[in-house]
């Protein structure tokens, strides 16, 4: 685990830098096209189990978009007019690296971009029409607070799809070592945890379905640890099929 958020933040800065900018290799990360971000945006949709249709005719939010994320995905699909009359909004506190370093987000007609915490985002309330955070809420500062701030700038009857990374029941027991073993995590969660900050928060809350860290990354897999020229980080990434799974929810503003 991360001492602190904004060691995360500089961790997450460098994965990202290793990738885009030093051009590391990595067996499963690589700079992607245009096509695998909209791939992954379809893909993230299917598992929250909504239509494409849902998202036309609405301001669309994406909380923690990373250096494209769903944002982007979801501009080229108002491009090649698969979605009609929609506007993004990509927020992320590393948005000034990514908009001006990586450059795959531009601000353009159907995309502002904005540099803010989940904590504290620059929009006002009951403005936006759906939510999308993919892993991100187990990265925030204060997940509680970011729930909230989602509940705030959405308007009556919204929806928030978060995707979070998860522990398995059984290591319950085991909860306060975790920590110490996943560090690329600053929080980890329970289901039923999960559910109660949702409610507590005064929204409804649903699970869509749910996904092996291994379904997520293929690559994530035993034969290839063998396979790979980092065979300890391959380990590693193969060892935390044991521990988490992906949960993507349906989350409902009353």
């Amino acid at each position: 685990m991360a001492s602190d958020w904004k060691t995360a933040q500089k961790n997450e800065q460098k994965f990202w830098e290793d990738i885009f900018i030093n051009k590391k290799p990595d067996d499963v990360y690589s700079k992607n096209d245009s096509i695998a971000w909209e791939l992954f945006t379809l893909e993230v949709i299917k598992r929250h189990k909504i239509e494409k249709e849902l998202l036309n005719d609405k301001v669309i939010l994406d909380l923690g978009s990373g250096p494209a994320g769903i944002a982007k995905g979801l501009e080229l699909l108002i491009e090649k007019n698969v979605l009609n009359n929609s506007s993004i909004i990509a927020v992320d506190p590393l948005m000034d690296f990514y908009k001006n370093e990586i450059g795959i987000l531009k601000e353009s007609q159907n995309l502002k971009l904005l540099s803010n915490k989940g904590e504290n985002i620059d929009v006002s309330d009951n403005s936006v029409d759906i939510i999308f955070s993919t892993n991100v809420l187990d990265h925030c500062d204060k997940p509680e607070e970011v729930i909230k701030e989602c509940f705030r700038i959405l308007k009556p009857g919204g929806l928030f799809f978060p995707s979070v990374h998860l522990v398995y029941d059984y290591l319950k027991p085991f909860s306060k070592l975790i920590k110490y073993f996943d560090k690329n995590h600053p929080n980890h969660f329970f289901l039923e945890h999960m559910i109660k900050k949702f409610k507590d928060s005064s929204f409804e809350c649903n699970v869509a379905s749910k996904y092996t860290i291994q379904q997520d990354q293929k690559l994530f897999s035993f034969k290839n640890i063998f396979k790979s020229k980092d065979k300890f980080r391959a380990l590693k990434r193969y060892l935390s099929n044991l521990v988490l799974y992906t949960c993507y929810f349906v989350v409902k503003k009353k």
